[in-house]
């Protein structure tokens, strides 16, 4: 597949307006909107509730991290002893 990046605008009606090269081929295309987080941080654009914002996922993420359990503390001589086991194996 063949890649163009493009800056482009979207306006109050939320309408994406593109002028492509002339060299692009006809046919299907893939198309993906990038919008920067400033815009929505402003309020300029309202992610949907299906597609929170990556600071929100990153949240949701550090947040389920934080709330498991350590199931078996190890030491950092058991770890280091696993590494060097594994190493070893290498060779």
């Amino acid at each position: 597949m063949h890649t163009i990046k493009l800056k482009a605008v979207i306006d109050e009606r939320q309408q994406l307006h593109l002028q492509l090269p002339p060299d692009t081929p006809s046919g299907e295309a893939e198309v993906t909107v990038r919008v920067a987080l400033a815009a929505v941080a402003a309020g300029t654009t309202t992610p949907s509730a299906e597609t929170p914002t990556p600071m929100a996922s990153l949240r949701e993420f550090f947040a389920a991290l934080d709330a498991r359990p350590i199931n078996h503390p190890r030491s950092l001589e058991d770890i280091e002893a696993q590494i060097a086991e594994e190493r070893a194996s290498w060779d």
